[in-house]
């Protein structure tokens, strides 16, 4: 009855030593690190990752101030007011899982991360305004997006949709881009490469896929418009009259090097 009261006694007390390891033993600045470097990969990646006011909770939970992501060194997206809470049965399969929640301004971040860096993520009606990336094209875009991101390592897989566009095009000469008020599509960045598998845009004058792709700093894309028969003023149907290539259907190129 004795060894059968101490073996309790030691079971129950595994867990208290296991929460006193987190509290004591293991360092912020290490959890940090090693977050940091399980998004930056191998030497040479275009991804970086900063984590800001990382603080340990009880329970192995960690909070941050924000997770500021860079993509060849600019700014690419940030999550604020982030939450991470232990997920104890990856440890089987020798990984360590965290749920994890999120802002991206007014809209909601959540998913599962597991390290080595795979997860899943979902975003409902994050704010387009709050996503630096999008400022580098010197083009105004507002709305929500909501979207599925799956990531493997350095490979990122992104399913979105953004029902209420809003593009400011005074900066930029592309032909009816401001008129579109729907996105939707998928793309995905492998390395320094971001591809556009599968982009809509859709508008009260017509609708246009984008194609193409961005490696490093380099644009290699091109613009389909398809505009609705008696929709387009005078002014617009001599803008994209250069880039017809068949009644009804134009192709903008848009190439060259990122604005910085």
């Amino acid at each position: 009855m004795t060894r059968l009261r101490n073996i309790m006694f030691l079971l129950a007390g595994i867990p208290v030593l296991l929460v006193l390891a987190w509290t004591i033993a293991v360092p912020v600045d290490l959890i940090r690190e090693r977050l940091e470097s399980a998004v930056a990969g191998p030497a040479g990646g275009s991804l970086a990752l900063s984590v800001n006011g990382l603080r340990k909770g009880l329970f192995f939970s960690l909070s941050a101030d924000s997770l500021d992501l860079k993509i060849d060194g600019k700014p690419a997206l940030s999550i604020t007011d982030v939450k991470w809470s232990f997920s104890p049965g990856y440890l089987v399969r020798r990984k360590l899982g965290f749920d994890i929640k999120g802002k991206i301004g007014t809209g909601n971040v959540g998913g599962l991360i597991k390290l080595p860096l795979e997860g899943s993520i979902k975003t409902d009606r994050a704010e387009l305004s709050e996503i630096p990336y999008l400022t580098r094209f010197n083009t105004v875009i507002n709305g929500h997006v909501s979207s599925d991101i799956n990531i493997k390592g350095n490979a990122i897989k992104i399913i979105f949709n953004v029902p209420d566009l809003n593009i400011d095009d005074s900066a930029t000469v592309i032909p009816l881009l401001n008129t579109f008020t729907k996105l939707q599509g998928a793309l995905s960045v492998n390395g320094n490469t971001i591809r556009l598998d599968s982009v809509s845009l859709d508008g009260e004058k017509g609708y246009a896929r984008l194609k193409g792709s961005i490696t490093g700093n380099i644009m290699d894309l091109s613009l389909e418009i398809m505009p609705l028969a008696g929709k387009l003023n005078s002014l617009e149907s001599m803008l994209i009259g250069k880039y017809i290539v068949s009644p009804g259907y134009f192709v903008v190129p848009i190439s060259g090097p990122l604005p910085r």
